[in-house]
Formats: C-alpha cells, sequence, structure tokens
C-alpha cells in the first residue's frame, strides 16, 4: 500500500511496494523517493530500506538512513512497535524496558567514548552498510529514533520493517546527460574528482569491460562516465553544463563531450548502465556463478583505489570481471564469473577475497560492503573493518533485539570465519528432452544465462501466488543436481509432484518475465517444453485431430454450450449446478451460473464502411465462440464492442478470410 501527505513531501509505504511504483506514485507530486538503486524497477521497499540500498545519485545524504521519518516494527516475539503512535510507544515501553535502557546505555557509552564516535562519522562519511548500522547512536537521542534507525541496513537480523514512513526529494525539472569517454581509469576517476564540486547529480562509471558487454565500447583501456546535472532553470542547466564541459578539457578524453537533453538519447544512456550486472552474468560460462560485490573508498583516494582493484582482478585471472558504479560517491561494484566446481578454483576465489579485504580496509580504510548489505560473504569481515571496539556494540544490539538469535541466523554475525568459503551453490545447466524441437534447445541455453536477479518477477503474474519465473528456474536446476548426484531421491520426488502444481500448471506461459529480464529469457519456453514432454502419444494425436478439424471442434463447442444453456433455463440455476456437480464428477468440466452463451463471431465479420485507416481484427477463438452469461442482459459480446470501439476510432474492420477455421496457436504452444 501506499499514500502520501502534504502534497508528496512525505510517503508512507508498506514493504512489498516496488521502487518504481513509487517514483510513478509521486511523479504527479513532482516528487520522488529518495534511495535510487540501479534494481529499483525491481527492488521492493523493504528490501532497499532494511539493505539501506541507495544508488546512483542519492549518496548518503538522500538514503534510507537520512529519509526515515517512523516505522512500524515487529520484534522477534512478535510485539509491534509504531514510532509514530504514542501509545504505541507508551506500550512498548512497559512491555520491553530492557531494550529501551540498553539502547540508551549504548547510546551513553558511545557518546562517551570520542575515538569511537569520531570513527563511525569517518566510516560513514562514505557509503557503509557493512555490519550493524551505529550512526543512530551518535545521531539521535531519544530511543525510539536509534531503534528505528537500527533497523536501517540490519537485513531482518533485529526485526521486521512492516511500514515506513519517509522523505521524499523535488524532482529537478530540467536534467542534461552525456556518456563521456576517458582513455584509462585512473584518469576517469581524476576526473569524476573535479567534477564533483559543480553540482554534478550522478557521475556512473563503466570501465572496458563493462563497456564491452553492453556494445558500447571495444577501444583498450576506454572508460566512460555517465554524467548527470539537473536544475530549475534552463539558465542555470547552461551554467552547469558549461562548467563541467569546461573541466574535462583539462583531462585525457576520448571525442568530444556532448550533453544531451533529450530524454529518448539519455534513457538509453541509463538503461545501459541499469542492465550492466545481469548482462555480464549472462555473458559468463555456463555452470559459473555471477558474483557481485561493493566496495566504497573515499573520494580523494579514488583514482588510485579503482586502479589497484582493477590490478587485483587481473593478478587473480578474472579475465572477464568488470568495474563499474557510483564514482560520484566513491563506490565501486566489481563483478566476476567464478566456478565452485574444484578446490583450486574456490581457493582463487579465497586469495581474491581475502586480497579485496586488504587493499579496501587496510590500504584505504573504505567499506568493503557499501550498499548491497553484509550477507554471509561478508560476515567474517565486519570485525577486520571495524575493529574489536565496534564489533562489540554491533554485537550488543544483536543481544538486546534478538536475545535468541532466531533472526536471520548467520547473517551479518557468524562464528564461522570460513562461512564465506562453504556451501555454494552449484548452477547444473539445463537442458531438454530428446525429440525437442530446434528452437527449445535455444530457449534452454537462454535459460542457463539466467544469474537468478530477479528482475523478471515484476511481470510475473504468479508471483505471490505460487512460484515466480526466478524460482521456477531455481528449483528446475535443484532438481537437475539431485538427479546428477542421486543424492537425496525422496526429495527429489516430492520436488517433481509438487512443482506439478506450483511451477507447471500455474504458469501463465506468456513470456511476459522476458520483457523485464536484460537477457530476454522466458521461462514460458521452459513450461511450454515441461508440458511438452508430460503429454503421450494420445494427446499428441488428439491435439493434432483438433488442430485439424478446428471449425467442427469450435463448432461442437458452441453446441455443448447452447445444450447447458437450455438446461439452465429449464431446470433453473440450483437444479443445473446440482446436476453440473454430478457430471464434472465423471471427469468433465464443471459448469456454473457464469457459464456463457453460444456465439459465432464468423457470422458478425461482415465488411464494414470503407475508411482509409484499416485495421484486422483476428478474435480469440475463446471470443468467437462464447458470448456473455445470463446475468449480463444488455451486455454485447466482446468482440462486438472491440469493433464498436474500432468504428468509433474511424478504423474498417477487415476479418481474416475463413476466420471460423483459423488458430493463432496460442493454446497449442502454451501446452506445449
Amino acid at each position: 500500500q501506499i499514500s502520501t501527505r502534504d502534497e508528496g513531501m512525505t510517503i508512507r509505504l508498506q514493504p512489498g511496494v516496488i521502487g518504481s511504483k513509487v517514483n510513478h506514485f509521486l511523479s504527479g507530486y513532482g516528487r520522488k523517493f529518495g534511495p535510487d538503486p540501479a534494481s529499483i524497477k525491481s527492488a521492493m521497499v523493504g528490501g532497499i530500506v532494511m539493505n539501506n540500498a541507495s544508488g546512483m545519485s542519492c549518496g548518503t545524504w538522500a538514503d534510507s538512513d537520512k529519509m526515515l521519518i517512523s516505522g512500524r516494527i515487529v520484534f522477534a516475539d512478535g510485539t509491534v512497535l509504531d514510532t509514530e503512535d504514542p501509545k504505541s510507544r507508551d506500550s512498548f515501553m512497559q512491555s520491553h524496558p530492557e531494550i529501551i535502557s540498553g539502547v540508551e546505555a549504548l547510546r551513553d557509552e558511545v557518546l562517551a567514548d570520542k575515538e569511537l564516535s569520531e570513527r563511525i562519522r569517518y566510516k560513514y562519511s562514505i557509503k557503509n552498510v557493512t555490519g550493524l548500522n551505529l550512526l543512530p547512536l551518535i545521531t539521535f537521542s531519544d530511543p525510539f529514533d536509534i531503534i528505528l534507525h537500527l533497523m536501517v541496513g540490519s537485513e531482518g537480523t533485529l526485526g521486521f520493517l512492516s511500514e515506513v514512513l519517509m522523505n521524499t526529494l523535488k524532482i529537478a525539472p530540467l536534467q542534461a546527460n552525456a556518456m563521456v569517454y576517458f582513455k584509462d581509469i585512473a584518469e576517469a576517476a581524476r576526473a569524476v574528482i573535479t567534477m564533483r564540486p559543480l553540482g554534478v547529480s550522478a557521475a556512473e562509471m563503466l570501465d572496458k569491460r563493462s563497456l564491452s558487454s553492453v556494445n558500447a565500447g571495444e577501444i583498450e583501456g576506454l572508460t566512460a562516465v555517465l554524467t548527470m546535472v539537473e536544475a530549475e532553470t534552463q539558465h542555470e542547466l547552461a551554467d552547469k553544463v558549461k562548467a563541467v564541459t569546461n573541466v574535462l578539457k583539462g583531462f585525457d578524453t576520448y571525442g568530444d563531450v556532448a550533453f544531451t537533453t533529450d530524454p529518448e538519447e539519455y534513457g538509453r544512456y541509463w538503461e545501459i548502465r541499469s542492465g550492466i550486472f545481469p548482462t555480464v552474468g549472462g555473458m559468463r560460462r555456463p555452470g559459473t556463478t555471477c558474483l557481485i560485490e561493493d566496495v566504497a573508498f573515499h573520494v580523494e583516494d579514488l583514482a588510485e583505489a579503482v586502479t589497484d582493484l582493477s590490478e587485483l582482478l587481473d593478478r587473480h585471472g578474472y579475465d572477464d570481471s568488470c568495474i563499474y558504479g557510483h564514482a560520484l560517491e566513491g563506490n565501486f561494484h566489481f563483478i566476476i564469473n567464478q566456478s565452485f566446481d574444484s578446490e583450486a578454483e574456490i581457493q582463487r576465489y579465497k586469495d581474491m577475497i581475502n586480497d579485496v579485504g586488504e587493499l579496501v580496509v587496510k590500504k584505504y580504510d573504505g567499506s568493503l560492503k557499501a550498499e548491497h548489505g553484509t550477507g554471509r560473504n561478508m560476515a567474517p569481515y565486519v570485525e577486520y573493518e571495524w575493529g574489536e571496539k565496534a564489533f562489540n556494540v554491533m554485537k550488543r544490539i544483536k543481544k538486546i533485539f534478538d536475545p535468541q538469535n532466531i533472526l536471520n541466523p548467520g547473517v551479518i554475525f557468524n562464528d564461522d570465519p570460513e562461512c564465506c568459503f562453504k556451501n555454494f551453490k552449484s548452477l547444473p545447466l539445463l537442458k531438454p528432452a530428446d525429440g525437442a524441437p530446434e528452437e527449445t534447445a535455444s530457449a534452454y541455453a537462454k535459460i542457463n544465462k539466467c544469474i537468478e536477479c530477479g528482475f523478471c518477477e515484476v511481470n510475473c503474474v504468479s508471483c505471490g501466488f505460487t512460484m515466480s519465473s526466478r524460482t521456477r528456474i531455481v528449483l528446475q536446476r535443484e532438481m537437475e543436481r539431485l538427479r546428477q548426484t542421486g543424492e537425496n531421491p525422496e526429495l527429489l520426488a516430492r520436488f517433481k509432484k509438487q512443482y506439478s502444481y506450483h511451477g507447471e500448471q500455474t504458469c501463465a506461459g506468456d513470456g511476459l518475465c522476458s520483457m523485464s529480464c536484460p537477457m530476454g529469457i522466458n521461462v514460458g519456453d521452459l513450461t511450454h517444453e515441461i508440458r511438452r514432454q508430460n503429454h503421450g502419444k494420445t494427446a499428441e494425436r488428439v491435439g493434432e485431430m483438433v488442430a485439424d478439424n478446428f471449425h467442427g471442434v469450435k463448432t461442437a463447442l458452441r453446441g455443448v454450450l447452447h445444450i447447458a444453456d437450455f438446461g439452465h433455463t429449464v431446470l433453473g440455476g440450483k437444479v443445473m449446478g446440482a446436476v453440473a456437480k454430478g457430471i464434472h464428477a465423471v471427469g468433465l468440466p464443471l459448469w456454473t451460473p457464469a457459464m456463457p452463451k453460444a456465439y459465432n463471431a464468423a457470422k458478425k465479420a461482415t465488411p464494414t464502411t470503407d475508411s482509409p485507416d484499416k485495421v484486422v481484427y483476428f478474435p480469440s477463438c475463446l471470443n468467437q465462440t462464447m458470448g456473455t452469461d445470463k446475468a449480463f442482459k444488455g451486455m454485447k459480446p466482446l468482440s462486438e464492442e472491440m469493433i464498436e470501439l474500432l468504428h468509433k476510432a474511424g478504423y474498417q474492420v477487415i476479418f481474416p478470410k475463413d476466420m471460423d477455421s483459423l488458430c493463432c496457436g496460442t493454446i497449442w504452444e502454451s501446452k506445449g
């Protein structure tokens, strides 16, 4: 749910709202959501806040921690606290005095320790989500404000945020963007440092391999910085563009610096930036895992640090790695495609991660996790980055909120220093059964490129009902692993049985998931192949017979609908319903009062008024054979409504010849 107040100045959100929906809702007020992760078209508010995901232009000044006003928290014991409601606060103070006193004691200790307080301020002067959020202990005095803001970035280890109230930002009415190319990554970083004081809103760096992944550059060493400036007036925008352009004249750029104010043109730039992670992941060698990490450096160290990071990845043999990210904030993501199928590969990964830790922490005192959340992969490095004193404060916070350690155990806090090098998930290759059509093999090759990012889920109609397009691939991979290893046949049998409904029958098979997947992966193709495999020879013969005699089948269907309608008229709804249940018990489809009457759209397919604007209209087989039911008196069948609409729009409607014998093929494809 979404609601606003104060003309969009603040917005109340529940955790399942997608970030882009928030911006769409706010756009009518000329405002936007503060956090702007590249995954905002798929990322939900709950994940954005609990990871403190920031993004491309919000920096540290407009992340969730800065924008959060109040929230509704569910604690480990089920208690609910609404920090905006005085009654809820009073009740919580009575029921949980130990949490209030514990938080107050920690606040006072940290404030009294000047060295630790300064350390916290310094660490959060750049993006940092390593461990728990310590900034509230020195920012707020009210224990309820501290409790609320401790939730930000806690990844479900302290409680569940079921609702948040957040400030919003004004949308600048004007912007200009430029994709600026530099001859090497260090020069690009130095340019970003110089542009930073000029009011640049975003500076997204894309190294040579990032550009190659999206076919945006093949020149050795070429690095791009996608630069955005925003303004309230044309004069202000022109001044900013001029200032940035003049500064960049002092750098070794490749080609001219050209800003554009055309939304279509700069929209393509940002699509390139947003699609790098899944695109690079889709290009990985089959069977390898795409991993993304994000680190942050203080801006003054940017040029040296990013050069060191690039050389480190090369030194460990990650030739297909790439570095990109929010250079304006010193925040870089790097992607590697890693195999875990041998001890040598695992050791290579371990050596690389340890060297990254040493580079980021020891050499530059940066953040090992800037905005993606600590998770298990960086849990062993939290104390390494923060030091013993700050880490002990984090552990005490965890103990105060979750004394039994039942919330997301192992995340952020993990007693196993090797936890990030164990329990690696395998990605076995999926393949169609023997005899599958050639296009199916091609579809499977595409499905094997899935990195399970979840971008597809916003378009999956069964997501939240049974399974999503992503989880269908996940479970198919796990079943394939169990088949290959033979390690748990009982579990495999249970998965196969449960998948029949949750995975196969409830998949719409419409391919909408491919529309939001950067790789265009269509999980409907996977479902169609599974359905094809489940068909016996008899089903195939019946399907072929129906396809070859489609006119007769539709005529027979109309006859059945006529009989059902006659029975409904003669027997009445109750008696007809009882008879229908008895017939349904032997396997025939269930009749209900909503069953439509028979209809023949082909008889309505008469020539219409001639017009220079023409449209060919081919109603679906359902709309050709089914009209309205008794309850909808006066309503016309859908195809007639469509014809009237097209006439009002001034179109001449043309129908395909022999329409009643034709089939678009959807019903055959969707059944495999």
